[in-house]
Formats: structure tokens, sequence, C-alpha cells
């Protein structure tokens, strides 16, 4: 008997794994690191939002698999507050991207314009 279940999948362990790896990765690149180009980390910011975007769209469709399927653990986990677990890694991942891109644009400001004062 073959086991149909969404949670031995490929796509719910790869969302999972890097969901939780690159952010990681990422940000103890950047508290390692002692100076940092404005391109690379913007480049961060666009990573980690485009991660977001890509978690987004994967638990979508593993949620749409899980459907599919007969597995009582499939539904134990997509059809109740797992799922929103599941979402708040994308909106982790972004908030962080979102708070990079800010931080790169608001010292390219401060180092452009000498009208800026600081407070």
């Amino acid at each position: 008997m073959l086991i149909e279940s969404v949670l031995i999948k490929y796509e719910f362990w790869a969302l999972v794994l890097t969901s939780l790896t690159l952010p990681v990765v990422i940000i103890w690149h950047l508290l390692r690191t002692i100076r940092i180009s404005r391109t690379v980390l913007i480049a961060y910011a666009c990573m980690l939002i485009a991660l977001a975007g890509l978690d987004v769209v994967v638990i979508t469709f593993v949620a749409n698999l899980a459907k599919a399927t007969k597995g009582i653990a499939d539904d134990q986990v997509f059809r109740s507050e797992y799922t929103l677990a599941l979402y708040l890694l994308p909106l982790i991942s972004a908030g962080v991207g979102i708070n990079l891109l800010s931080f790169a644009i608001t010292q390219h400001l401060k180092v452009q314009s000498p009208l800026v004062e600081e407070s």
C-alpha cells in the first residue's frame, strides 16, 4: 500500500528547509561581516522578499495537494491552525527583507543628501 501524504513529499520539506535556513544564513553572514556594500545588502533583501513570495506559492500548492490526498495527518496540518504557522515563515522573511531594504535606502539617502538631519 502506497502512503499518500503531503508531509513526505519533496516540496513540503524543501519549503520548510529553505524557509528556515536561507534567512539564518543571510543574517549570520550580515552579522559576521564588518563592512558590507549597499548592493549586497539590497541583493540579500530582495532574496528574502522573493523567498517569501515563493514560500506563499509553495504553501498554496502543498495545501491543494493535501486536499487531494486521503491522509489524516495532512488534514490536521493544512486544515488547522498549523497552516497559520506555515504562513509565518514567509511573513518573517519578507519582514526582515523589507527592513534591510529600508535600512539600505535610508543609509544611501543620508550619504547622498547633506540636508538630512540626524535625529
